[in-house]
């Protein structure tokens, strides 16, 4: 009796042994595969409040003109020029570039001569120029309730990714 619990329990064993390094297996299989169409960020890039904490600017801008389409790193995305209105947050000033394009699907155009807001970074790379548009949730023309909303996601501390 007691063999016989000894080699069931030793074959339970090796049977979930088994089923862990298959599990374990298929899972590194899916993420070692190269991700397409997705975006990882360490924030919810549709919430003020927390693409502000990411964002080196947050100010109202106003579209003068939308200059281009252009693919980023795969990524389609629109470059406007953009007259700087109040900051909320950084240093921006004048007119700058700002590429917008959404990580699922085709953003709706931005209007020239519509206002909106922008909280965005500097590109770091020397072959881009002006700011990339962090916040991915639907850009509205500003108001003052909007406004308020971005005054106080600005007012929080920023938080760059390294």
């Amino acid at each position: 009796m007691i063999v016989i619990k000894k080699t069931t329990a030793g074959v339970v064993g090796v049977v979930a042994a088994g089923v862990l390094a298959l599990g374990g297996w298929f899972g590194y299989q899916e993420w070692s595969e190269p991700l397409e169409g997705h975006v990882l960020r360490g924030y919810d890039a549709t919430s003020p409040m927390s693409t502000a904490q990411h964002s080196e600017n947050v100010f109202t801008g106003r579209v003068t003109a939308f200059e281009e389409q252009r693919d980023i790193e795969g990524w389609t995305q629109d470059v406007y020029r953009v007259e700087v209105g109040s900051v909320l947050r950084g240093s921006v000033k004048g007119a700058v570039r700002v590429t917008y394009g959404l990580d699922e699907g085709t953003a709706v155009r931005l209007r020239a001569g519509s206002t909106y807001v922008f909280a965005t970074n500097a590109w770091t790379d020397e072959s881009r120029d002006g700011h990339a548009q962090l916040f991915q949730g639907e850009m509205r023309l500003v108001d003052s309730a909007q406004l308020a909303v971005w005054k106080d996601a600005a007012a929080l501390p920023l938080r760059l990714s390294q």
